[in-house]
């Protein structure tokens, strides 16, 4: 392996690479005459890279970048093991008149020469794909409502099974041997709950489950398990929301773990959850994006507790380097913006942001120094290309494609490497000419002036348990007009020649004119004369009013003659 990471990436010409320093030249791997490449993909430890066409699946080493193996046939996914010794290949299942019963689409392969080892028949596609344990040691595949479990690689017979009604998805949790956990997800019959479980291997009895939660509106489930496989979050989602709350259907997030306890989270705005992540460097914490725009987010502890939190933004996505130390947070798709902010989780501080929008793929790089940033085809056809960004948002290296090239897809070659200079400082960046969102529209009175309107209110990152939106005190309030008296004092001090104050005028004391009535409309006029006098003073200390406070002074000869028709 390299002292650099590698960067693959697939055009519609064919197959590239990049090392990470500069120029960031494209090497190239296959050329054009490699027609119908769909796709590419490393494994998890970086050994090897695999990319697929309508006619094969060919497995590269990345030692060399030499081809380890070439399978036929049209596969339309791969994945690998999580310890890249196998490769498994997903075919579209067919069934014809020679073989009515369909021939096996799924098919596992060892990576480093492509021998067969297992094959099945999966005809539905929403069984999602196998799963392995962390080790490897354990097989597992959904084949309609029964999930079948294989040991040490031996997949001609399996040694366990899951049987349930309306199952819909399961996974493996990452813990190591021999605590191996399964979480299971069963939609429920008409009037009846569907429900999450865990069970850990090999006790699938109903009387057995560590934890069993039961839902009214859940038509689909996602598990997010910790590094250590101790804590799983489970994001359930009707198909519709009958409160009419939402378009999408109603969410709900809960939480379990391999003790028993489980329980629903409750975050402090409403609104959609956008994005969960459990911090790949810690088995304690986790970040989530939530609520109505502008959403939150909220670094949490695994019991749920907040640790810090980020403020309001437009975000609706978390990315975490493989080493967990710093957080990026950005708000795509919907997201025209393409707002990206990084922060450091040592000292919770934002290290930069930047923006890149018509993102559709971002990727950190195995050192967690630079980002990747990029536009697909055919996901989008606009702004195609790929930008390479140090972690404070300078923008390092930017890729355009234009006249007929396509960006298909760019990936990140995993690994583990030595911290370079990148960590230490950021570099010197390039100019980014990228068309910048349209602004919203001012009218042209309002134009170069500061806005007193916001559509929406934006918290600023704090701690739990500070109110930074709370309204100020009476008493700093008094201590802040103190402070700018004195700027103002300051300020007309070190001029030449003061500026000519506007004499205030002798306001008459209050005198009750025995009318209630008439006393609560003198009481009313005189704090609007006194508020006039102190921007009166205001603008003879030079401060610029707005136009609202000019308004105000304008209005002091009409005050003044109401006042006295009052007094009458």
């Amino acid at each position: 392996m390299s002292a650099t990471p590698h960067i693959a990436g697939l055009t519609n010409k064919g197959l590239f690479l990049i090392e990470l320093q500069e120029p960031y030249d494209e090497k190239v791997l296959r050329d054009e005459t490699t027609v119908n490449i769909r796709s590419l993909v490393f494994s998890p430890k970086g050994t090897y890279l695999a990319y697929r066409t309508d006619k094969k699946a060919e497995i590269v080493s990345c030692a060399d970048w030499s081809v380890a193996a070439t399978i036929e046939g049209n596969a339309k996914d791969m994945f690998f093991s999580p310890l890249d010794t196998y490769i498994t290949l997903r075919e579209m299942f067919v069934m014809t008149k020679d073989n009515p019963q369909g021939k096996p689409n799924i098919l596992v392969y060892k990576s480093s020469n492509g021998e067969l080892v297992g094959s099945f028949v999966q005809k539905s596609q929403s069984d999602g794909e196998p799963k392995w344990s962390s080790d490897e040691k354990l097989f597992a595949i959904q084949i309609n409502n029964r999930i079948l479990v294989y040991e040490d690689g031996k997949l001609d017979r399996y040694v366990q099974q899951i049987s349930a009604e309306k199952l819909k998805c399961f996974t493996i949790s990452p813990s190591p041997a021999p605590n191996y956990y399964l979480s299971i997800f069963t939609l429920g019959k008409a009037g009846q709950p569907s429900f999450w479980r865990i069970f850990k291997y090999p006790q699938f009895d109903i009387t057995q489950t560590v934890v069993s939660r039961s839902s009214f509106q859940a038509d689909k489930a996602a598990f997010y398990w910790n590094r250590r496989g101790t804590n799983v979050f489970v994001m359930t989602q009707s198909d519709v929301d009958k409160t009419g709350g939402s378009y999408y259907g109603k969410q709900t997030l809960a939480h379990g773990d391999i003790k028993g306890n489980a329980g629903n989270v409750m975050f402090s705005k409403e609104g959609p959850i956008h994005a969960i992540a459990w911090n790949p460097g810690s088995w304690n914490e986790w970040v989530a994006v939530y609520g109505h725009a502008p959403a939150k987010a909220t670094i949490f502890n695994a019991k749920c507790e907040p640790l810090f939190e980020f403020g309001s933004g437009a975000w609706n996505a978390i990315y975490f380097p493989p080493e967990g130390n710093i957080v990026l947070l950005g708000g795509f798709g919907n997201i025209a913006t393409g707002h990206i902010e990084v922060w450091d989780l040592r000292g919770y501080k934002k290290l930069g942001s930047c923006s890149a929008p018509d993102t559709t793929c971002l990727q950190w790089d195995p050192r967690g120094e630079t980002f990747l940033t990029a536009t697909t085809y055919p996901r989008l056809t606009v702004s195609n290309g790929y930008k390479i960004w140090h972690h404070t948002g300078v923008l390092m290296h930017k890729r355009p494609y234009l006249e007929k090239e396509y960006l298909l897809a760019i990936n990140w070659q995993p690994g583990s490497y030595a911290k370079s200079e990148l960590s230490k400082s950021a570099p010197k960046g390039i100019q980014d000419a990228t068309v910048k969102p349209a602004a919203a529209y001012r009218p042209p009175g309002a134009r170069n002036k500061p806005s007193t309107f916001t559509l929406h209110e934006y918290e600023k990152p704090h701690k739990p348990g500070e109110n930074v939106n709370a309204a100020p005190s009476k008493q700093a309030i008094k201590q802040k007009e103190k402070r700018e008296a004195r700027k103002a004092k300051r300020a007309g001090e070190r001029e030449t020649s003061p500026p000519p104050t506007t004499p205030q005028a002798s306001r008459p004391p209050f005198i009750s004119t025995g009318d209630p009535d008439k006393d609560k409309k003198i009481k009313n006029i005189n704090k609007k004369l006194s508020d006039i006098d102190k921007l009166k003073a205001q603008k003879a200390a030079g401060k610029q009013l707005e136009l609202n406070q000019l308004a105000k002074i304008e209005n002091e000869a009409a005050l003044l003659q109401e006042l006295s028709q009052l007094r009458l």
